[in-house]
């Protein structure tokens, strides 16, 4: 058995550890995490969706909160969910 809230906040707080760690890498290795997407999307090119302006702190907090939420809600559903099927 599953506890939900603990799931959804332990998927949370690593989703949000990697948002973070995302957004460092776009300031320090633009380009690599550029050819990471790349050879994650074989064959669809990255290089049109390359971003000509830096996130500013507004969309950067924005983005992470959204994806918090997102992230929490999918996986205490996916728990509470889990929990049921057995029954």
């Amino acid at each position: 058995m599953l506890k939900p809230i603990a799931l959804a906040n332990a998927s949370t707080i690593v989703a949000t550890g990697l948002y973070v760690f995302c957004r460092v890498m776009s300031l320090v290795a633009p380009d690599f995490l550029y050819s990471v997407a790349q050879s994650w999307f074989h064959t669809f090119s990255t290089e049109s969706v390359i971003s000509v302006t830096p996130m500013n702190i507004g969309e950067f907090v924005f983005g992470g909160v959204t994806l918090a939420v997102l992230v929490w809600i999918t996986f205490y559903s996916a728990a509470v969910l889990y929990n049921k099927l057995p029954k």
